[in-house]
C-alpha cells in the first residue's frame, strides 16, 4: 500500500477550503470532483463573449471575516470586492429604499428605520440582536485562537417569525429587513433566528460584489493547490464503498475512472443524500435515514441572464424585489409569491470592452417543474418546458423594466436556468443552499458512522459562500485539533 491521503468529495467553496486547510496541515490531499472543472457555484459561464456566474453573485464580510478566510487560505489575490447598494422593492406596498454601497451596520439600520419609522423600536431590537449573535458566534474573527466552544443561545431556539411577534415587527419592515432570508433560503416561520442573523450581518455592513465572480478565487486555488501537491482530480466520481475493516473505517476508495486511492480520511464537501448515499450498507444506519428523511431542502432559483444595450443609463448594484411580504410563501415558491434578485454590473467582455450585464434569480421550489423531462436533453427538445423558461424570463424582464423604464426594449437575455438546471449541476435537489435550517433540528455536519468519514456539506453557521468556508474551517479545526490549527493560522500570519 502507497502512502495514505485525505480525499475531499467536492470542490466548491467548502471542498477548496478543506483541501488547502488539510494540506498546510501537512496532509496529502487529493480532490475528487464529478464536473469537468473545479469550482461548484463559484465557476463562471460564458455566452455571447461575457462571463456569467453561476451562483456566486455578491456576499458579505469582505471587510472583515472573508478577507480573513482568503488570507489564510493564500488567496489574498481574490479577496478584491466592490461595496454595492441595495434597492429593496415591496410591490404590493409600494416601499421602495436603497441602501447606499458602504452604509455599514448601523449606517443600513438608519436607513431602514427612516423609511419604516413606525417600525422603528423592532428594527433596534433587530439590528441590535443580529450584532449580538454575529458577536458571539465561534469562528467569526479567525485571530481569536480561544478553544472552541459551541454554546446554545436564546436565538438558536427562537425562530425569526417569533422574533419578529416578540418585538411588534410589521410585515412590511420585517420584509425589507429580513430580505436576506433569500440569502438562505429558509423559512422564517421555522429558521432560527441565530442563523438568521449571522447571514444578516454581513448583508448589512458590507454588501460586496468580488471583482470577477469566482474566477479570481478558482485561478488562486488552483495556483496554490500546484504548490502544496494538492491531487485534484475531476471529471470523475467515488463509488459506493462496500464495507468496513475491523477498526470500522474504510481506507480503499475506488474511483468511477476505475483509479484507486488509499484513504486515511475522506471529507465530503457535497449534499448530505449525496454523501450517504456512497456510504456501505452497514453504516447506513436506521438513525440516520430517519435524520435524512427529516430534511428539506431550500429555496431554488431560476436563473436568467441579460445584457443591457450599450449607452442606456445604468447604475451598477442590487435589486431586491418581492411580490409581496409573505416570505414563507416566497420561499417555498407557492402560489404566486416570489422574489427575485438582480444583480446590475459593469463587467468586461472577453475583449475587455465593458458592458452592462444583468443576473437575475427568481425563488422557485426545488425540482420545479416537475412535469419536465428528467433529463437535460429531453428538455431541450420540449417545447412546452422551452415555452416555460421564455414565460419567466420575459416576466423577470418585466420587473425589472417596471423599476427602470429605460431598460425597456433594450434588454437582451442570453442565458437562463431552471431549478432542474441547477439540479443537474448540483444534484440531487439543486437547492440554492442545500437543506432548509429549521430550528432545533440539528443538522448533519461532522463525523459520519464510517469512523474516518467527515461531512463538511452544509454551511452550519452561516449559508452561502463565506459558509461554505467558515464550516469547513470549522470541521478542519475539530478534525485535526486545536494544536494544528492554531498552527495552520500562525503561520499564514493574520493580523
Amino acid at each position: 500500500m502507497g502512502k495514505l491521503r485525505t480525499i475531499v468529495v467536492g470542490s466548491g467553496a467548502g471542498g477548496i477550503t478543506l483541501a488547502l486547510l488539510l494540506a498546510r496541515a501537512g496532509r496529502q490531499v487529493t480532490v475528487v470532483e464529478s464536473q469537468s472543472a473545479v469550482g461548484g457555484y463559484l465557476r463562471r459561464f460564458t455566452r455571447e463573449g461575457m462571463r456569467f456566474d453561476t451562483g456566486f453573485h455578491f456576499s458579505g464580510g469582505y471587510t472583515n471575516i472573508m478577507r480573513q478566510v482568503l488570507h489564510v487560505l493564500g488567496l489574498d489575490e481574490a479577496s478584491r470586492a466592490d461595496l454595492i447598494p441595495n434597492r429593496i422593492v415591496l410591490r404590493n406596498t409600494g416601499d421602495d429604499l436603497t441602501i447606499p454601497a458602504g452604509s455599514g451596520f448601523r449606517g443600513t439600520e438608519a436607513v431602514m428605520c427612516d423609511s419604516f419609522a413606525g417600525d422603528a423600536p423592532a428594527l433596534h431590537a433587530l439590528f441590535d440582536a443580529v450584532d449580538a449573535v454575529w458577536k458571539s458566534t465561534p469562528m467569526c474573527d479567525l485571530r481569536d485562537l480561544t478553544p472552541l466552544r459551541l454554546d446554545i443561545s436564546p436565538y438558536d431556539m427562537q425562530t425569526v417569525g417569533d422574533f419578529y411577534r416578540s418585538v411588534g415587527m410589521g410585515p412590511a419592515a420585517g420584509t425589507a429587513a429580513g430580505s436576506f432570508a433569500m440569502c438562505h433560503g429558509s423559512l422564517p416561520s421555522e429558521a432560527a433566528m441565530s442563523f438568521h442573523a449571522r447571514v444578516g450581518y454581513g448583508i448589512f455592513d458590507d454588501l460586496a460584489r468580488p471583482a470577477g465572480g469566482g474566477d479570481p478565487l478558482i485561478a488562486a486555488f488552483l495556483r496554490e493547490a500546484e504548490k502544496l501537491d494538492i491531487d485534484v482530480r475531476t471529471g470523475t466520481t467515488l463509488l459506493p464503498f462496500t464495507e468496513t475493516d475491523a477498526d470500522g473505517e474504510c481506507r480503499t476508495a475506488l474511483l468511477s475512472d476505475g483509479s484507486r486511492l488509499d484513504a486515511d480520511q475522506v471529507f465530503f464537501t457535497i449534499h448530505p443524500a449525496s454523501a450517504c448515499e456512497l456510504l456501505p450498507e452497514q453504516a447506513r444506519t436506521p438513525s440516520l435515514c430517519r435524520r435524512l428523511r427529516r430534511f428539506r431542502d431550500s429555496t431554488a432559483f431560476f436563473c436568467s441572464y441579460y445584457v443591457v444595450d450599450e449607452g442606456t443609463p445604468f447604475t451598477p448594484g442590487l435589486v431586491s424585489f418581492f411580490s409581496d411580504t409573505d416570505m414563507d410563501a416566497i420561499l417555498e415558491g407557492a402560489g404566486s409569491s416570489y422574489s427575485t434578485g438582480y444583480l446590475l454590473e459593469r463587467e468586461p467582455d472577453l475583449h475587455g470592452k465593458m458592458c452592462s450585464v444583468v443576473a437575475a434569480f427568481r425563488t422557485m421550489r426545488p425540482g420545479f417543474p416537475e412535469w419536465a423531462a428528467p433529463t437535460p436533453a429531453l428538455r431541450r427538445e420540449d417545447p412546452r418546458y422551452r415555452e416555460f423558461k421564455a414565460e419567466i424570463t420575459e416576466e423577470i424582464a418585466a420587473d425589472l423594466t417596471a423599476l427602470y423604464p429605460e431598460f425597456k426594449g433594450r434588454l437582451r437575455p442570453v442565458a437562463t436556468g431552471s431549478p432542474l438546471t441547477c439540479r443537474d449541476y448540483d444534484p440531487p435537489t439543486g437547492s440554492a443552499y442545500g437543506v432548509r435550517n429549521v430550528c432545533g433540528q440539528a443538522r448533519l455536519c461532522g463525523r459520519l458512522p464510517v469512523r474516518n468519514f467527515v461531512l463538511a456539506g452544509q454551511s452550519v453557521l452561516v449559508p452561502g459562500v463565506m459558509g461554505a468556508m467558515l464550516a469547513s474551517f470549522t470541521v478542519f479545526r475539530q478534525a485535526v485539533g486545536e494544536e494544528t490549527y492554531c498552527r495552520v493560522i500562525r503561520d499564514s500570519g493574520i493580523s
